[in-house]
């Protein structure tokens, strides 16, 4: 990763807000063998935490619209500020649009690999190919809207996809971490991984890797101090963005413009 002005006069103050974590490991982590860490978002926090704290060589998928200059703002309005819910909307739109020149360069100490939620998809996952062949590890936050338990919701499973192609690429089968981020224990729990199946079939490696993964990172969740977990999104998103949950497609669209109530 290039460093800029921008990434090191805010890396400090991003590692203020979100302070130094322990990883902690079930099993020993293969150094001379990349390997996918799926974890859970926890807002901001999930993100922020891998991308100070973990210090294992790795690329994040971060969505593409905030690298976006011409709906940046707009996203930011609708995904972080959820604007349908703010009475004052012109105000956070301007907050929004003050903030992404700022909240971009942080992104790119993630190592960033942009996410698509159109056919430049390929792109993405041809990214994160050469990332695993040159050594790197893949850090995914796979979360969808729906709920799976109070510590963790279901995940999207597209990314099971990645073992597929590695394995056709290389003749290698790769590992999938489950992975919990929990800011009050300052920890990054990792579980034992599962490792891609060439003799399964594509729709059953995806089911099988993502229900493995989801109930290891409740397992995590659960075996930690009390804490009150933060969840993917908040209340205000299905208050407010409710009608998206099954129709994901047409929210990314909604977030996909220049401006849109």
């Amino acid at each position: 990763m290039k460093r800029t002005l921008y990434t090191m006069m805010y890396e400090p103050l991003a590692r203020l807000i979100f302070p130094k974590c322990k990883t902690v490991t079930k099993v020993d982590l293969d150094e001379n063998e990349p390997a996918i860490f799926l974890c859970n978002h926890s807002g901001a926090i999930g993100p922020a935490t891998m991308t100070l704290h973990f210090k294992v060589p790795h690329k994040t998928w971060i969505i593409s619209y905030v690298f976006d200059k011409e709906v940046g703002a707009n996203f930011f309005f609708h995904d972080a500020l959820f604007g349908r819910s703010k009475k004052h909307k012109g105000f956070y739109r301007f907050v929004a649009k003050l903030t992404m020149p700022f909240f971009r360069p942080l992104l790119q100490l993630g190592n960033p690999i942009k996410v698509y939620h159109d056919k430049r998809i390929m792109q993405t996952f041809r990214e994160s190919l050469e990332a695993l062949e040159a050594g790197q590890n893949l850090v995914i936050f796979p979360e969808s809207p729906e709920k799976y338990s109070e510590f963790v919701h279901s995940l999207y499973d597209g990314f099971a996809d990645i073992g597929r192609m590695y394995y056709s690429k290389t003749g290698k089968c790769i590992k999938f971490y489950p992975t919990y981020i929990e800011k009050k224990n300052r920890v990054i729990s990792i579980g034992e991984p599962i490792t891609y199946n060439p003799d399964l079939s594509h729709r059953e490696q995806r089911k099988v890797i993502a229900d493995y993964i989801v109930k290891g990172m409740d397992a995590l969740a659960r075996e930690l101090p009390p804490f009150k977990p933060v969840p993917f999104l908040p209340q205000a998103w299905y208050d407010y963005y409710g009608e998206y949950q099954d129709h994901m497609a047409d929210y990314w669209a909604l977030c996909n413009q220049r401006k849109s109530d």
